[in-house]
Order: C-alpha cells, then sequence, then structure tokens
C-alpha cells in the first residue's frame, strides 16, 4: 500500500476509534481496534498477534479490550484449518443493527411499563405537552423499530446470496 493510502487509512482508524469511544462508549484501545478490524479485516485474516503489533499496546491491554468487544459483540473471532490461532473481525452489519433493536425493545418496553405505573397508581396527570412529547417519542421508537427489522432483512438477504 502506497504511503498516501496508509497515512488516510491511520486516520480514518483514530476517526472512527473517537466515534466509536464517544458514541458506544467503548475505551479507547477497543474503539481503535474495532476500527482496525472494519478497515483491515476484508484484505487480511488479523490474528491477536497482529493487533498487538498494530496498536502497540500490550498483550494484557489487547487481550482485556478483545475480550470486551467479542462480550459486546461488537466482534468475532474464527480458526482456519491447520492453524491454532484466533483471527478476528467485525461483527456483521446485520448483527449490529440486531444490537441497535435490542436497544430499541428495551425502550418500548420501559415506556409500556412508564405509562402502566402512571395508570395504576393515578399519578399527578401529564400536561398535555408532556403527554404529546411521549407520544412522539414512542413513535419515533416504533417508527425506528421498524427500519431496523427492514435493515436487517434487506443485509441478511444480500449476506445469504
Amino acid at each position: 500500500m502506497d504511503n498516501n493510502a496508509e497515512k488516510e487509512k491511520e486516520e480514518l482508524i483514530e476517526m472512527f476509534g473517537v466515534h466509536f469511544e464517544k458514541f458506544h462508549m467503548l475505551p479507547p484501545l477497543a474503539a481503535r481496534i474495532l476500527a482496525t478490524l472494519i478497515l483491515n479485516s476484508r484484505e487480511k485474516d488479523l490474528s491477536f498477534e497482529d493487533l498487538v503489533c498494530i496498536t502497540g499496546a500490550s498483550k494484557s491491554s489487547v487481550s482485556t479490550n478483545i475480550n470486551l468487544l467479542l462480550k459486546l459483540e461488537k466482534i468475532i473471532y474464527y480458526t482456519i484449518c491447520g492453524d491454532r490461532k484466533k483471527f478476528f473481525k467485525p461483527a456483521s452489519l446485520a448483527d449490529r443493527i440486531k444490537n441497535h433493536l435490542v436497544f430499541i425493545k428495551s425502550e418500548q418496553n420501559i415506556i409500556k411499563r412508564i405509562s402502566s405505573y402512571e395508570e395504576k397508581y393515578k399519578r399527578k396527570p401529564l400536561t398535555v405537552m408532556e403527554e404529546k412529547s411521549l407520544e412522539i417519542y414512542r413513535e419515533y421508537v416504533n417508527n425506528f423499530e421498524v427500519l431496523l427489522q427492514d435493515s436487517i432483512k434487506k443485509i441478511e438477504e444480500l449476506e445469504t446470496k
């Protein structure tokens, strides 16, 4: 890879890393590992040792952050026949969207439970503005669920072709 492409890849890894830190609440090293896998995994199988070398971090730190990413289902590992190493790649786009869907379903459950609680215990009535705001949020969550399910279906259809 030429020097310009390598420099741009490093900038992208940093940009992705900051994004994953800020919006996915990942520690800096986990964010950089995920970014590295996203940008490199189609070109080359990346092992634990590769990630230690690429990140320049200690084996312990890389191991801890890989385990976190595995637990959060941001990455998966696979093996190659005849090789005892584990190789890592980002979770599929469908799996990543499914994680958003889990969050949305939890939001829907919370909205239902709050409404039930309010009704059951005759809490102070909502103002008109609060009621409209809650309805708009409920609609947003429901529409987002439909969008996520549709996107998952489309991606899974592509992945099975």
